[in-house]
């Protein structure tokens, strides 16, 4: 089974990155459009996992999160992979005030990486993809969109968990299941 690991994102940020999502699909470009049950924050896409695995993947994530405090997220910018000259994806970022994010990214990779998964050789960047770009039909305007809409303010979020998700592909797009969630310790979000 295809499975990745991510945070979840509250029903409340999602209908607000519906709203800008609705602003940018009136430029008319031909964009896959992601839909909100599919928007999440992807800590580390793990590829094809058989399921005697799993139980290994529970615990590494378990180790993961041991020592991250709960912590907030703000929604901050929209973006595109890899840059506006040769747009492929377009994206929401987020970002943080402290470095708990980052401390559980890492963590996530180091532990998977001591049952087999390789470390990823590019850096996070986190995001919640919004669409992947077809063609340039209609790209100019999708792009002056962007660029209206670069610096967004829906607010933060809290992080309480990280989920071990399983994605299938089927023909109306991915249908994601959680398969575990590894709680973060409550305390003061460092």
């Amino acid at each position: 089974m295809r499975c990745f690991i991510s945070i979840s994102l509250p029903e409340g940020t999602k209908r607000g990155i519906v709203a800008i999502q609705e602003r940018l699909k009136s430029s008319g470009a031909d964009v896959s459009w992601t839909r909100p049950e599919g928007m999440h924050l992807t800590m580390k896409f793990l590829g094809e996992v058989e399921e005697k695995r799993l139980s290994k993947i529970e615990t590494a994530l378990n180790r993961a999160v041991s020592d991250i405090s709960l912590f907030s997220l703000n929604v901050s910018e929209i973006g595109i992979f890899p840059d506006m000259r040769r747009p492929r994806v377009v994206w929401i970022g987020l970002k943080e005030d402290g470095d708990n994010l980052v401390r559980l990214q890492k963590g996530v990779e180091e532990e998977l990486r001591k049952i087999g998964f390789p470390s990823e050789n590019r850096g996070f960047t986190p995001h919640i993809t919004l669409g992947r770009i077809r063609s340039n039909r209609n790209i100019e305007k999708l792009l002056n969109l962007i660029e209206e809409e670069k610096v967004i303010e829906l607010g933060s979020f809290e992080v309480s968990d990280v989920h071990l998700m399983r994605s299938e592909l089927k023909p109306a797009g991915a249908v994601y299941t959680e398969l575990y969630k590894a709680v973060l310790v409550a305390g003061n979000g460092g």
